[in-house]
């Protein structure tokens, strides 16, 4: 299984909240996805690495603005108003807010969730 199906497969096996999720890369590696709660607003990284297992924060692609250091896009999700359902977004390094489009709009969640996992999966370029 190539990495890019394995990233697929991973994400879409882990959209729902409390749900954890296996996938098997090849060699029989197992990688381990869950949904972690970012108690201390702090970004996802920071979220990811405090815990003792799901130590790496899944990306979605690398934030590349001229003239600084490529940073990545963490997968997160949040709620408008915090009712009603849960939306996937992204959260960028060292922000402290989760960002999803709701009804053509940007909306930046601080009560949200990082997808973290045991293994980390490089975004595609």
């Amino acid at each position: 299984m190539s990495i890019t199906k394995l990233a697929v497969v991973v994400l879409l096996s882990t959209l729902t909240l409390g749900l954890s999720s296996v996938a098997v890369a090849k060699d029989n590696i197992k990688i381990i996805t869950n949904w972690l709660y970012a108690k201390k607003k702090v970004d996802c990284p920071t979220t990811c690495g405090a815990t003792l297992s799901m130590k790496i924060p899944m990306v979605s692609g690398i934030n590349r603005e001229k003239g600084k250091k490529p940073k990545p896009i963490s997968i997160c999700a949040t709620q408008k108003d915090r009712k009603g359902p849960w939306f996937t977004g992204y959260n960028l390094w060292e922000e402290n807010t989760c960002t999803v489009g709701i009804g053509g709009k940007e909306y930046h969640g601080e009560r949200y969730y990082c997808l973290c996992s045991t293994r980390g999966i490089q975004p595609l370029r």
